[in-house]
């Protein structure tokens, strides 16, 4: 009779699980007695080996049972060159049962905690950290991978930029790889799950409350919905990457509603007060291995909007009632506040805008704020930029290279009714050293500016003119 259909069928099952659960009981008795030093040796030398640096572990590894086998290690620490780049309070893996009864260690869960990286680019562009040898990577599949109250921070020397990334928890639900080199893996590379972040910062700009929301596959993701805090306004948009083939390329599609203007204004002069909110849109792709790459390949448009802004303590209409009074300010830093906005001080940091922080009696109201800029080939240029108060209108033309961080011929102008450029300056050089040209007054005459801007230039002169500003908001 065969033993499928014999009465004693159930026993022979019985012995069966009896037999499995002893081995597993051996297998995880012999976890549990294995010697804890040694591993944390073997530990060392393996983390060592495969990241090119000395991993110290201060404490013995402790293993554990539930909720499944696994290791646990504490005060964690990453050297190189006798510096230390990385730590981290704690890491546990959790292995697979089955591979661990043939003697085969799989993770299955890794969570990492309260980890620190600390990542410097020196000026001749070599990193703090060594670079693994990418042919060791094997592959990888984990069902859950969690990082709690990370904390990453990036200086560039080069450029003297400090990111920070502060108190996050990554919580990924898929994460496998192919193994093999750099390029392979990510090619082969997939994860799906959430980050949430206090902060990200880049020297004074600030975003809080970072959540985002990732899923790809074979090396092609989407952050979807990215969201975040910025200025008291609300962030919000995706970001593609695809790093299957040839260079990575990214798609970031971004909103910034309610952006405060004031709030900005005070980051740069906390002695200056301004009010009123900007509306922010960017769309841009670009494509490239290292950062310069990315600056240079990038394209797409930037708009920025607002109505009733103002700016306490500068009376921009009494400054340019008579043309005179133009040689004691620079127009620049009027465009660069209202014109260029957040983006244009962001970029432009190490120029100091002192000419109209320094301010005077009064305030500045802006009735209404056009943005419009084109970016191509890492050079964002004006399409149309410009604004109106209640008795001038100024306008902007000329670009902000991105790629080698330089002013493209930037030029500020009030502009009559006919847009007409009635006085303007020009800003050109690099970011952290321009060139300012004086104002130049284009019509010699005497009387008001606000004559002269109500008249038009062709009214005074007789002669036709280029129009400087050609784009839809109206004159006062």
């Amino acid at each position: 009779m065969p033993i499928g259909n014999h009465p004693f069928r159930n026993v022979v099952r019985i012995v069966l699980a009896l037999v499995a659960l002893l081995i597993l009981a051996v297998a995880l008795a012999a976890w549990l007695l294995i010697d804890s030093d040694q591993i944390r040796q073997q530990l060392e030398a393996r983390l060592s080996k495969s990241l090119g640096m000395e991993v110290q572990i201060h404490r013995s590894p402790r293993l554990s049972l539930l909720p499944g086998p696994g290791v646990s290690v504490e005060k964690l620490e990453v050297r190189h060159q006798d510096r230390a780049v990385a730590t981290a309070e704690s890491l546990r893996v959790g292995f697979a049962i089955t591979p661990l009864l043939r003697g085969t260690l799989q993770p299955e869960t890794v969570h990492l905690d309260q980890p620190q990286l600390t990542v410097e680019q020196n000026r001749s562009g070599e990193l703090n950290l060594a670079r693994p040898d990418p042919g060791q990577l094997g592959a990888l599949s984990l069902q859950q991978l969690r990082v709690t109250d990370a904390r990453l921070r990036y200086q560039d020397r080069t450029t003297e930029t400090d990111w920070q990334l502060a108190q996050c928890d990554v919580n990924l639900h898929v994460l496998r790889h192919g193994g093999g080199t750099v390029d392979q893996v990510l090619a082969t590379l997939a994860a799906e799950g959430a980050m949430q972040c206090q902060s990200l910062s880049r020297d004074r700009f600030r975003l809080s409350d970072l959540s985002v929301e990732l899923k790809g596959d074979q090396g092609a993701f989407t952050l979807d919905p990215l969201t975040a805090v910025a200025f008291d306004g609300a962030l919000s948009g995706r970001i593609a990457a695809d790093f299957s083939a040839g260079p990575p390329t990214l798609r970031i599609e971004q909103r910034l509603d309610g952006f405060d203007f004031g709030a900005f204004i005070r980051l740069l002069n906390p002695d200056q007060q301004a009010t009123g909110k900007i509306d922010l849109e960017l769309d841009l792709q670009t494509a490239g291995a290292s950062l310069p790459a990315l600056r240079q390949s990038a394209s797409g448009k930037l708009t920025m909007s607002a109505t009733e802004l103002t700016f306490q303590g500068y009376d921009l209409d009494e400054q340019l009632e008579d043309y005179t009074e133009t040689q004691r300010f620079n127009l620049i830093d009027v465009g660069a506040v209202f014109l260029a906005g957040p983006v244009g001080l962001a970029v432009t940091r190490g120029y100091a805008f002192t000419g109209l922080l320094a301010g005077s009696e009064g305030s500045t109201t802006i009735e209404q704020m056009v943005s419009e800029w084109a970016i191509e080939a890492g050079v964002a240029r004006s399409s149309d930029v410009a604004f109106r108060t209640p008795k001038h209108r100024l306008a902007l033309s000329g670009g902000l290279d991105f790629g080698n961080a330089s002013f493209h011929q930037l030029k500020v102008a009030v502009v009559d009714s006919e847009g007409c450029a009635v006085v303007e300056q020009q800003i050109t050089g690099p970011f952290h050293d321009p060139k300012i040209d004086k104002p130049n007054v284009l019509v010699a005459v005497t009387g008001p500016m606000l004559n002269l801007v109500e008249r038009g230039v062709q009214a005074v002169t007789n002669n036709d003119c280029a129009p400087f500003y050609t784009g839809a908001l109206p004159p006062p």
